[in-house]
């Protein structure tokens, strides 16, 4: 990021969202959908995938953690991420984290808010009932609610993870569940 770059982006502070982990296309696929069909949520919103290896990116982390009004960070699989991602995050962010990776269980508790996604027991937002059908179907369990949701094609494991870390993001930047349904509806 040049300085130009940086002056606007400190003037603006958006909102920041960066995936990393397997996966993190088809996840910021699935946030940008969200986010596109919901303005006011997508507003202000800097959405960028990375695999954080390099140490440029992880300078243009530090700054964007520091510098942006809110930050997310989604986790989809902690193996493929470095670990001292949780240490960086600042306590106004958030991490986003697959739940059903063990390693990232491993990071959540620390002293960030934190949301879990997956299918297993004690993920904060979790895939049930899954059916193939000439499309993919499932329902997202959160806090006691459920809603289902509706993918076209037949999807696998790692395209319900994405929609379940968008369903994250969405709730963060405060759309509700079956605002979340309908805009992964059309995926």
């Amino acid at each position: 990021m040049n300085l130009l770059s940086k002056l606007k982006f400190i003037l603006k502070k958006p909102k920041v969202i960066i995936i990393t982990g397997e996966g993190r296309e088809y996840t910021k696929k699935s946030i940008f959908q969200v986010l596109n069909r919901h303005p006011e949520a997508g507003k202000d919103v800097l959405l960028s995938e990375s695999d954080l290896k390099n140490p440029q990116d992880i300078e243009e982390l530090k700054f964007l953690i520091d510098k942006s009004s809110l930050f997310i960070l989604v986790l989809n699989h902690a193996a493929d991420s470095p670990s001292y991602l949780p240490k960086m995050m600042s306590a106004g962010g958030w991490f986003v984290l697959n739940f059903d990776d063990e390693t990232a269980r491993e990071t959540d508790g620390a002293a960030i808010k934190t949301l879990t996604f997956g299918f297993k027991e004690g993920a904060d937002f979790r895939a049930t009932d899954i059916n193939v059908n000439g499309g993919t179907n499932f329902k997202i369990n959160h806090k006691g609610n459920t809603v289902p949701v509706w993918l076209d094609g037949i999807c696998d494991k790692e395209q319900i993870y994405s929609a379940l870390a968008a369903a994250c993001v969405g709730t963060i930047l405060g759309l509700n569940l079956i605002e979340i349904s309908q805009a992964l509806k059309n995926n």
